[in-house]
């Protein structure tokens, strides 16, 4: 936070210094600037224009007012305690080499969270919590986001198990990054490089069905993670990373792109979306009629060679479409390859507040245990 121009000049010539340092690599060069940003793109509406005057004070009683709208539900009932925060960032990015590439970017954040505790007649402690997230201040609601935290917990009370086998499952919009994110990775240049992706020699590839299309949008406006440019200068664009089940892109950088011999792209994806074929969660749950809802996932891993995994989840059982009772200590298992070849459904509802723009997704014969 020393941000006085001598502390600045000293910490960026000791950087320079640091990375004289460095063993030499061949792959590691400045990115080929006939690939780089020009400029010209336009404005991604990154910036609230009030965002330097938004004080710790007004972030504070957003955080404040969430916090004393959730102690009123405390005396006497189910909840115990709740944490409330406020969190916003303010950018000024320049990006510049010795090629001549020099690049601006101004952009603001505000997220808000809310997270509550709560004790079950049988001794347990169900949690709960969500988030808001805007580029905009005025568009943050701190009612709105306390309200959902509460109401979250409270359909968590009252929780059991179900016998294992397996079942269709429908992913909430805001858990789905947990099936989503794996396969992105996989895609990236330092996973294949190294061996360390399930998705090796995929590109060109269908891999996946042809219900699967996921797009990187970089460009859209006011979204978390919109850019014109990485982070060595490669222009971003749109593009299918997954197109109708056929792997469409890795995601390369200069360095990477050298060592396995292609052409480079683009660092990772920007702001992720999926084409839909579905409605939104509620009108899967009912073309399912039964199964289980996943709103949540506690521990477990997964492996990044092979794609097995194994992740706690806590959800809903569901009949004739309608939830019937929360359920907990269940884990989802099996591998990601098998997992999205029984996609049922992408719903047209995705979750918008951070760069992983997904929707409900549904799957038919899961295996819980």
């Amino acid at each position: 936070n020393m941000l006085d121009e001598a502390g600045l000049r000293e910490f960026i010539f000791n950087a320079v210094k640091l990375t004289r340092l460095i063993e030499k690599d061949e792959c590691r060069h400045l990115a080929p600037a006939e690939l780089c940003y020009k400029g010209g793109g336009g404005d991604l509406k990154l910036l609230d224009p009030a965002a330097e005057s938004v004080s710790a004070e007004q972030g504070k009683a957003l955080a404040l007012a969430m916090a004393e709208s959730l102690c009123a539900h405390i005396d006497g009932g189910p909840l115990q305690s709740c944490e409330t925060e406020f969190g916003s960032s303010f950018e000024h990015e320049v990006l510049a080499d010795t090629a001549g590439f020099c690049q601006t970017r101004d952009a603001s954040f505000f997220t808000l969270s809310a997270g509550c505790s709560f004790i079950d007649k049988d001794g347990s402690r169900p949690q709960s919590w969500w988030p808001d997230a805007n580029v905009f201040f005025s568009k943050l609601s701190a009612e709105r986001c306390a309200d959902i935290a509460y109401r979250r917990g409270i359909d968590r009370l009252g929780a059991r198990r179900i016998d294992a086998g397996r079942y269709n499952i429908v992913v909430e919009n805001g858990s789905a990054a947990k099936f989503v994110s794996p396969l992105l990775t996989a895609l990236s240049g330092a996973s294949l490089q190294q061996n360390n992706s399930f998705l090796l020699d995929s590109l060109g590839k269908k891999m996946f069905p042809e219900s699967l299309t996921i797009v990187d949008n970089p460009h859209k406006p006011s979204a978390f993670g919109a850019r014109f440019y990485d982070g060595e200068g490669l222009a971003t664009k749109r593009c299918n990373v997954i197109d109708k089940g056929v792997v469409g892109m890795y995601f390369l950088t200069s360095y990477y792109a050298d060592k396995l011999h292609m052409a480079p792209t683009v660092d990772s994806v920007s702001v992720v979306e999926m084409v839909p074929d579905a409605g939104d969660m509620d009108s899967q749950m009912a073309a399912i009629g039964k199964g289980v809802l996943i709103t949540g996932f506690n521990g477990g891993n997964h492996n990044p060679i092979t794609g097995d995994f194994s992740y706690g989840i806590e959800g809903f059982w569901f009949e004739n479409g309608r939830r019937q009772f929360p359920i907990h200590e269940m884990n989802v298992t099996g591998n990601y390859l098998d997992l999205w070849a029984r996609l049922a459904a992408v719903g047209n509802d995705p979750l918008t507040l951070f760069s992983l723009q997904l929707p409900t997704l549904s799957f038919e014969g899961v295996s819980l245990t």
